[in-house]
């Protein structure tokens, strides 16, 4: 992104930067050293005046560097390293970056977004329908509620009453006890 940066930068200064000042003596009037429209365009302005670079005219604009020119495209903000080989001019677009592609780069988050939705959705367990909530039952199993005979109740109440039966005796077999106890403590003090 610095590279990028730099680049445009490079390429909207450098035009107006690399015009050589006019000779002191000469201005107004075209030397043989400089172009006619190049000379118009530094005979009319001063140094001051180069300070902001003029508006691109056309879609390209060109910055020299040391290798040669660079061409920034305005419409698609590409930006190009134009060369003189074996006398003719080729253009070689500059990768950003060192080779950083931001198609590349949204392309990889999008195949990771659909990647985490999938498993988003395998972790997920979908929602039961309502009609699956009954419990299932197979043909061969059939779910009766068995209510207990009259001797099932009369051999639960004979359990319950000799078991309470236990408890009591155990109850005043306990307070005896303590009873005897008691005397015995109350003898021994005399």
């Amino acid at each position: 992104m610095r590279i990028v940066t730099l680049v445009l930068a490079l390429a909207v200064i450098s035009p107006a930067l690399a015009q050589p000042p006019a000779p002191a003596g000469n201005e107004g009037k075209p030397s043989a050293s400089t172009p006619a429209k190049a000379q118009d365009k530094v005979s009319g302005a001063g140094r001051d005046d180069l300070a902001m670079p003029p508006a691109p005219r056309g879609r390209y604009s060109f910055a020299p560097v040391d290798e040669g020119f660079l061409r920034l495209d305005h419409e698609s903000g590409e930006v190009a390293l134009c060369r003189s080989q074996s006398g003719s001019w080729s253009c070689a677009t500059v990768a950003a970056g060192g080779g950083y592609s931001a198609q590349k780069e949204i392309d990889d988050l999008r195949n990771q977004l659909v990647a985490l939705k999938k498993e988003l959705a395998d972790l997920r367990e979908p929602p039961r329908p309502p009609a699956d909530l009954t419990p299932k039952s197979d043909d061969n199993v059939t779910m009766k509620l068995e209510l207990p005979t009259k001797e099932d109740i009369v051999r639960a109440r004979g359990f319950i009453a000799d078991t309470w039966r236990r408890l009591v005796d155990m109850i005043e077999s306990l307070q005896k006890d303590m009873m005897r106890k008691k005397d015995n403590s109350a003898v021994s003090r005399i």
